[in-house]
């Protein structure tokens, strides 16, 4: 059965979601955040457009508003051009913000707008410059003692540390997450499966194929009942699953596990289509370096050729298309 994501799940959390699986797949060598989004984020809503938001800068501009008032206002640009994947146009309205709102009492927005172009950096592989901001924005909501955040920017930095294939500080900071977690704070079903599953890859970066199995485990036993059968969450399970158990040389059932990852992302056909087509691809790419280091080149190559045919489809059938296309396919 094919799963359809509620009306109230924006486009942001949409492909952070897709963002989360790339990451992961960057770091295996080919390319979650997989939250509902970061606690506390501000978003504007649903009929909130860019262009309003545009007028009441200007507007508050010509008032002489004050640099915290102009300031969450650029962050709240910011979020809703990165529902709409406008990553250029994020990274600028971020900009702004975070410098009218420094020094300013609003230091959870703050903190905010550092995440925000953090997570724009980390989305288009600028991750020394993505550490920097979301350390920076951890230290503030330390601070603050906001421990869902805390936790949420340790899970962020653990996947940052992952891209990079640094592999103990990316096992470091998830454990720092899943600490937080289990704390006493409630947190996101979503992140806190995201973090088990950055974590096994982290130990199975190391070599610890057993360590990073019981991760995925526990990562199963979150999402048991909980997640649909199709849902981002339990394909990125699968995906991770399948990897570890390759390299730990349970080659078979390591590609059963992938297959059921593609498969669960083929029947998200309800997705918008760069969605769907950059779910597709983040498993195909999983599959095609998992096959490869196993010395499957003819099953490697059958991915490949997926692969290249998926992305030549999705080029010209989403000329125009609101979300970048382009964007959401390239490595």
């Amino acid at each position: 059965m094919c799963t359809v994501f509620p009306h109230s799940v924006s486009a942001r959390v949409l492909w952070l979601r897709l963002i989360s699986i790339g990451t992961l797949a960057i770091a295996m060598g080919f390319l979650m955040h997989a939250s509902a989004g970061p606690p506390g984020a501000e978003s504007s809503g649903p009929t909130d457009g860019s262009t309003t938001l545009q007028a009441s800068i200007l507007k508050a501009v010509e008032l002489h508003a004050s640099p915290e008032v102009l300031g969450k206002l650029w962050l709240t640009l910011a979020n809703r051009y990165l529902d709409q994947f406008e990553l250029q146009k994020a990274e600028e309205a971020y900009t702004h913000a975070i410098r009218l709102l420094h020094g300013t009492p609003s230091q959870a927005q703050y903190a905010d707008s550092l995440r925000g172009i953090g997570t724009v950096y980390r989305t288009s592989g600028r991750l020394k410059q993505a550490r920097k901001y979301l350390t920076s924005s951890l230290g503030i909501y330390e601070a603050l003692n906001d421990r869902p955040n805390v936790a949420y920017l340790h899970l962020a930095l653990g996947l940052e540390r992952l891209a990079e294939r640094k592999y103990r500080e990316a096992e470091a900071e998830t454990t720092a997450a899943l600490e937080e977690f289990e704390s006493g704070i409630k947190p996101d079903l979503s992140d806190l499966s995201a973090a088990y599953l950055t974590r096994s890859r982290a130990v199975c970066g190391e070599g610890r194929y057993g360590s990073a199995l019981q991760d995925v485990s526990r990562a199963h036993n979150v999402a048991q009942n909980r997640f649909h059968e199709n849902s981002i969450e339990m394909i990125s399970i699968w995906l991770v699953q399948g990897y570890v158990q390759m390299q730990a040389g349970l080659q078979t059932e390591g590609q059963l596990a992938m297959n059921e990852a593609l498969r669960l992302a083929q029947s998200r056909t309800d997705l918008p289509r760069p969605f769907f087509v950059a779910l597709q691809l983040a498993v195909l790419r999983a599959q095609a370096v998992a096959l490869k280091a196993a010395d499957r080149k003819q099953e490697a190559k059958h991915a490949q050729d997926q692969i290249a045919q998926i992305e030549a489809e999705a080029r010209s059938a989403c000329n125009g298309c609101t979300v970048s296309v382009a964007a959401l396919v390239s490595p």
